[in-house]
């Protein structure tokens, strides 16, 4: 089973950019290959890790729903893992699976119970799976999974982003899903450092380790106009200390 790592924050707080960051820092180090799951339904992975946005598994889901009084001939199990692989966009060292938007209004149990055994078929062929969530902690039963090796909480170092981080990080004590590593980053931070007022309100949470990332300009500049991060000729130093953080829980299980 993969190492899963799941990045989760408030909207704007940079997770989506440090998601495509980690998938960069796994190629890397050569941790490969890589699971890489968009499970925001803004979508907006694909560009950061240089690939052009593709089917989605909302859209599997809404196809096994309408074939789903069918007769094709095909095992409903079987359908649905060839649908899920041709979701998948490959490149080099690693593949993206884009979620999509949420179930509509239709009950979606008879494909969300296909596609937990799937998705969890699928990640037994990676070393590595990296999620970026949507803007909280609920929506991590998209990916159908209730075992987290480390959840990156990322904030900015404002008593707003530190609010959120908490209330995450509650969150998430509270859902049937087991996070093994919690590692809180904060992220755009300027040459002063974190203020103290933020750093004082997530100090008595549960958290594993600690990292600050200082703001880049190569990188925000990328976030903007929606390029890869695959194009810088290296990341900046500090990440390093990101990904130590995050796969320490991976070195104490080997």
């Amino acid at each position: 089973m993969a190492y899963l790592v799941a990045v989760a924050g408030k909207g704007g707080a940079g997770k989506t950019t440090l998601a495509a960051c980690f998938v960069r820092l796994l190629l890397d180090r050569k941790m490969t290959p890589v699971l890489a799951v968009d499970a925001d339904p803004n979508s907006s992975l694909a560009p950061l890790v240089g690939l052009e946005p593709g089917p989605t598994i909302s859209d599997i889901r809404q196809e096994m729903m309408e074939e789903k009084a069918r007769t094709t001939g095909i095992p409903k199990e079987r359908l649905l893992q060839m649908k899920l692989e041709s979701c998948l966009q490959e490149s080099a060292g690693f593949d993206l699976l884009t979620m999509g938007r949420p179930e509509g209004a239709d009950c979606y149990c008879y494909v969300n119970n296909l596609l937990r055994g799937a998705l969890l078929r699928l990640r037994e062929n990676y070393r590595m799976t990296v999620v970026d969530n949507e803007a909280g902690m609920e929506h991590l039963s998209r990916m159908n999974t209730n075992d987290i090796d480390c959840l990156m909480l990322v904030c900015e170092p404002t008593m707003v982003g530190a609010r959120s981080a908490v209330r995450i990080c509650r969150l998430a004590e509270t859902l049937p899903v087991r996070v093994r590593r919690k590692v809180l980053v904060w992220n755009k931070v300027q040459p002063s450092g974190v203020p103290g007022q933020p750093a004082d309100l997530v100090r008595n949470e549960s958290m594993d380790e600690t990292v600050s990332l200082p703001f880049d300009e190569r990188i925000a500049q990328l976030a903007v106009l929606e390029r890869s991060v695959l194009t810088l000729p290296s990341l900046p130093t500090p990440f390093s200390g990101l990904a130590d953080a995050c796969l320490d829980g991976l070195r104490s299980a080997t």
